[in-house]
């Protein structure tokens, strides 16, 4: 046989194998192109849901809620606007605006939004309504969290054994709302900062420990707010596979990971996260998660010390924007409890410099930023 034959063979056997991997390669840089395009759509809605979502409203200026910035405002989450927002711009890129079934066919698409606001999670997801299915908002689900106290300690979850119960609603600062139950009695919700030692008796009814209970609660805050939120996505990714075999999608939701990265900034502000599973890009499903967050800014606070027996250098009466500036400690925790003060703190630095407040039964008034940590 010829050599010339054995090219022939030789490029006969090699060619379509030649044919397959490039059509494969190209199908695989134009999945990936697509994914890209998906994606980039995808982010720019939740970047356009984050923006619009967030209000400030009115509130009562007896409240701090600790979370605007200002006082007598506070910053809330319209789940109806994220959800609106995010979906627009997604009919919009997608060129499907205006057309309903194409608007509805894609919805099946999206498992789930979440919107998380200061003090809960709202969860969109797909509900049949008069006979269509559509993304609809779930109540708020808060962050809550309940403990008992026995024998003087902290128990996680309700002792039927004991009487005394408390359930708090955390938020993405310290911030809380408390009600107890003791003796058959229940106490009245009252929402406080838990590290306020002016404001948070009612955490305990020993007042003994209650230094542990405010270790507790601050140490099971971000864990509590994250296990909500990551229980209330699986539960709706759940339902949506259902509702997507029923619009012939062969595709199983599932939830994707989630770095904690991304948990930690998302639980630290108001946020949303969307998930978009199932839509073919060329040879593969696209599994999109995306999340966008909304800087929430903690209003200031602004601590107040005495000087006290001559340790403090400076013999005035200071406010300071840290409680860890050395001259607080030194001047104020020196001895003394946090509650010998009052208020503990406030929210401005004009408050502060004209405040009135009690020391060990005795009213102080005129105070001077501290020229250590420089308010």
């Amino acid at each position: 046989m010829k050599i010339t034959d054995f090219a022939l063979i030789f490029v006969a056997i090699l060619l379509p194998i030649i044919i397959i991997v490039y059509v494969n390669i190209s199908y695989t840089i134009k999945a990936e192109e697509q994914e890209m395009y998906y994606t980039k759509i995808i982010n720019i809605a939740t970047e356009d849901a984050a923006n619009q979502m967030k209000e400030v409203e009115s509130a009562d200026k007896k409240v701090d809620y600790g979370y605007s910035g200002i006082q007598d405002n506070k910053v809330s989450v319209n789940p109806e606007i994220a959800k609106t927002t995010f979906l627009n711009t997604l009919y919009n890129n997608f060129g499907i605006k205006g057309n309903d079934a194409a608007e509805r066919y894609l919805q099946t698409f999206i498992p789930v939004i979440a919107i998380l606001d200061y003090n809960g999670v709202y969860i969109s997801s797909q509900e049949n309504v008069g006979g269509k299915i559509e993304h609809v908002i779930k109540p708020k689900v808060y962050y809550s969290y309940t403990y008992s106290i026995v024998s003087n300690k902290v128990v996680p979850g309700i002792d039927t054994s004991n009487r005394e119960v408390h359930t708090v609603e955390f938020t993405m600062d310290d911030y809380v709302t408390h009600r107890g139950y003791r003796n058959g009695t229940n106490y009245e919700a009252k929402s406080f900062y838990i590290s306020d030692n002016n404001n948070n008796s009612d955490l305990c009814f020993n007042s003994s420990i209650k230094s542990d209970v405010v270790k507790h609660l601050l140490e099971v805050r971000k864990q509590v707010i994250t296990d909500t939120i990551i229980k209330q996505i699986s539960y709706y990714i759940n339902i949506a596979n259902n509702y997507a075999k029923n619009a012939g999608i062969n595709y199983e939701f599932v939830f994707p990971t989630i770095t904690t990265e991304e948990m930690s900034s998302a639980i630290n502000n108001v946020s949303i996260f969307a998930f978009v599973q199932g839509l073919n890009s060329g040879n593969k499903y696209l599994n999109a998660k995306s999340y966008s967050v909304s800087q929430l800014d903690e209003a200031d606070r602004y601590y107040f010390s005495i000087p006290k027996n001559g340790i403090s250098k400076y013999n005035l009466n200071l406010y300071h924007k840290d409680e860890n500036c050395p001259e607080f400690k030194i001047s104020y925790h020196n001895g003394d409890s946090v509650s010998t003060i009052t208020p503990a703190y406030v929210l401005t630095k004009q408050q502060a410099a004209s405040a009135k407040i009690t020391y060990n039964s005795e009213a102080k008034q005129g105070f001077y930023p501290c020229p250590i940590c420089n308010p």
